[in-house]
């Protein structure tokens, strides 16, 4: 039986389009650009969830190129946390993770590792290419000093709930999509 790709386009396509919207919007509401950014991770699982790797590439690529033309720097968290990330994810968890000649542990372990190097790399290159200077942060009135490692720390912190937050909410629209899409 011939492979269609067309059904593969379209979704890409639909997945690209919501995940640009997500993005260019981050970018207009700060109060809601990290709930955004993860929207638009999810809207480029969509392809994923149907195993369409090609897809999934296709819609963050294009997802990536059409927002950092809209909204320029601003979509760097996009390109570089949480769009790519989202990719990265799917690769380790639900394809390395099915070879068989590794023992489990090494596997979990392997990824874990990847994982972690991948979130420190990209998150001290945004804060390179962003520039990003935060000298003091005002908490009750109080006003602390801070450096890269004490937002890194945070941010870590919450990396390790995203995470599998998004391996769950993977899984159920996996669950989802194929409910209403048949193919």
């Amino acid at each position: 039986m011939r492979k269609r790709y067309s059904y593969e386009i379209a979704l890409s396509a639909v997945s690209a389009a919501i995940a640009i919207l997500a993005v260019v919007a981050q970018a207009y509401v700060d109060a809601l650009t990290i709930a955004l950014n993860v929207i638009a991770a999810l809207a480029i699982n969509l392809p994923l969830t149907k195993g369409m790797w090609k897809g999934g590439i296709m819609s963050f690529v294009v997802s990536s190129i059409v927002s950092f033309l809209i909204v320029n720097i601003q979509s760097l968290p996009f390109i570089m946390l949480f769009g790519s990330y989202a990719i990265l994810a799917w690769l380790l968890d639900f394809k390395f993770y099915k070879v068989e000649k590794l023992p489990k542990a090494l596997k979990i372990a392997i990824i874990t590792v990847i994982k972690i190097g991948y979130y420190a790399l990209m998150f001290w290159a945004c804060w390179q290419l962003m520039g990003l200077v935060i000298n003091t942060i005002n908490i009750f009135g109080s006003k602390y000093e801070v450096t890269f490692y004490v937002i890194w720390g945070i941010c870590f912190a919450v990396f390790c709930i995203y995470d599998p937050f998004m391996r769950w909410v993977f899984k159920n629209e996996c669950i989802l999509v194929n409910r209403i899409v048949k193919k």
